[in-house]
């Protein structure tokens, strides 16, 4: 018997045609994957710890490539069989249209889950102007609809949360630097200083960060000289703006600019002098680090203030007896404080003030197991309000850590601020090294990281637990210096990551 070759017809004529359907799904999913693969790839490059490829981008390229192959090979042959048997094009053309149409939707899921959840860089504000200028420190104002007042050197500049949109910007006085602010804004005005290069730190300004307006000005006699380094020159609580003067801690009513009070700090006789460091407020206290010298000797101590007074309620010794380094409130509330001494034998630690006035709880910053890095500064920039790589949730320090041998902190540790001890930590893996930390915002005690790699990891404060991808989450479109600071804030639903330097990067962020 001689097999019919002529036309096909019922069931013959339908297995081709699906065949040739099948083939177009293969071709189309092939399409498809080479769009949503190398659309995924930003500035057309990836590739290594800094720019690494978005997930799923290899698995949906080697894919691609793969259906390219079988799916025009099966199309050639498939429509080849239909039409020996059926001439005409209309009919394998409709068909593998139809398998390409019916594909599209499934291939864009099998894309999201090789992809898994991402986040999207969905906004960045333009280039400093002029290039030269550094950020000095971040606010972020109102809850239904946030801004980021981003203070730099020379300027207040407001981008809108939702679409980075500039909405007001404030210049310095002439031919002074920003060298002071405030590290939170309370009853709508943040607290900036600016002063002449090499002068004092003396014009303090009052301003409305929801409009960009100086409620009030105020010359501040006997200022204290500009270093920079560790801020905390200003604070705001309680309806009183408090500075730091060279001798003095001075109160400001918060709304006027009207001097309030004046707390002298030089010590009693003798030939001590005395002078403040860092300056905190929170719940209608005041504290201030205090260094003194007498005979070549120094010593440290905290001076407690009633905020609305100024008189003082307590003077406690600090266990210093070299200049300071470093002096910065890591927490106003509960009063938590970092302190390094010029003497490398010296005390380098967190000390963490219970509320009920019991000794500090010290945490080392040099451990057998880790080095914390609460302060990564390298200088020059977020002077005014300093980056930390550390934020307290409830009675335990969340802060970056770097294992012994290591160059960089890819680890996140807690410690308890009751007893100082370690109670869980959590390595962020190969090429994860920490680039910034933050208060996730909401009240439920978290910390984000962000990686140096591009991922967002969500940790749970009182166990290190990770919360959601135990992976983090990619952030497609960032864009930060490795060299230059950066600090990351939550405004609304938004993450805003800050660069200090906002000349070669955009100066603001917005993450969805």
């Amino acid at each position: 018997m001689v097999a019919d070759s002529g036309p096909l017809t019922g069931g013959r004529l339908a297995r081709a045609g699906l065949a040739v359907v099948a083939a177009g799904a293969a071709a189309g999913l092939a399409a498809e994957f080479h769009l949503l693969g190398w659309t995924s790839v930003p500035g057309n490059g990836c590739g290594g710890r800094y720019s690494p490829c978005p997930d799923g981008t290899t698995p949906t390229l080697v894919l691609a490539f793969l259906l390219t192959f079988a799916g025009y090979i099966a199309l050639l042959i498939t429509i080849g069989k239909l039409t020996d048997r059926r001439p005409g094009k209309v009919l394998p053309a409709v068909l593998a249209t139809t398998g390409v149409v019916l594909v599209l939707w499934p291939g864009w899921q099998a894309y999201l889950w090789m992809r898994g959840p991402v986040l999207d860089t969905v906004w960045k504000a333009g280039h400093d102007r002029p290039s030269t200028v550094l950020g000095e420190g971040v606010w972020v104002v109102g809850t239904d609809d946030p801004a980021v007042v981003r203070v730099r050197t020379d300027a207040l500049v407001a981008y809108d949360a939702h679409d980075g949109g500039r909405r007001w910007a404030l210049k310095a006085p002439t031919r002074t630097t920003v060298c002071g602010m405030s590290d939170t804004v309370v009853d709508g005005i943040g607290l900036v200083a600016f002063g002449r290069d090499g002068k004092p730190c003396d014009t303090l300004w009052g301003v409305d960060p929801s409009t960009g307006r100086t409620v009030w000005k105020r010359t501040v006699a006997e200022a204290v000289p500009y270093a920079g380094g560790d801020g905390g020159l200003l604070a705001a609580d309680a309806g009183v703006a408090v500075a730091l003067t060279q001798e003095t801690v001075q109160g400001y009513g918060l709304t006027d600019g009207v001097p309030r009070w004046t707390a002298e700090l030089t010590g009693k006789g003798g030939d001590e002098s005395c002078a403040p460091d860092v300056v905190s407020a929170a719940g209608g206290t005041t504290r201030v680090v205090v260094t003194c010298t007498e005979d070549g000797a120094t010593d440290a101590k905290l001076v407690v203030l009633d905020t609305a007074t100024g008189k003082q309620r307590d003077s406690l010794p600090l266990p210093v007896e070299s200049p300071l380094d470093t002096a910065t409130v890591v927490s106003a509330e509960p009063f938590t404080l970092l302190l390094e001494e010029s003497d490398e034998r010296g005390v380098a630690a967190v000390l963490s003030y219970p509320e009920d006035g019991a000794d500090p709880v010290e945490i080392p910053l040099t451990a057998d197991e880790e080095d914390l890095v609460v302060a990564p500064g390298t200088g020059g920039e977020f002077d005014a309000r300093p980056t930390l790589w550390a934020a307290v949730e409830g009675n335990v320090l969340v802060v970056a850590a770097r294992k012994p041998g290591a160059n960089y902190p890819a680890r996140v540790s807690g410690y308890s601020l009751r007893d100082g001890r370690r109670v869980w930590h959590t390595d962020l893996g190969s090429g994860n090294d920490i680039a910034a930390l933050a208060p996730e915002g909401s009240d439920r005690g978290r910390v984000a990281v962000l990686g140096d790699s591009g991922r967002l990891f969500t940790l749970d404060a009182a166990d290190g637990s990770r919360v959601g991808e135990d992976d983090g989450i990619g952030v497609r479109g960032l864009d930060f210096s490795t060299v230059y600071g950066r600090q990351l804030v939550r405004a609304g639903d938004t993450w805003v990551l800050v660069n200090a330097n906002g000349g070669g990067y955009p100066p603001a962020l917005g993450i969805r």
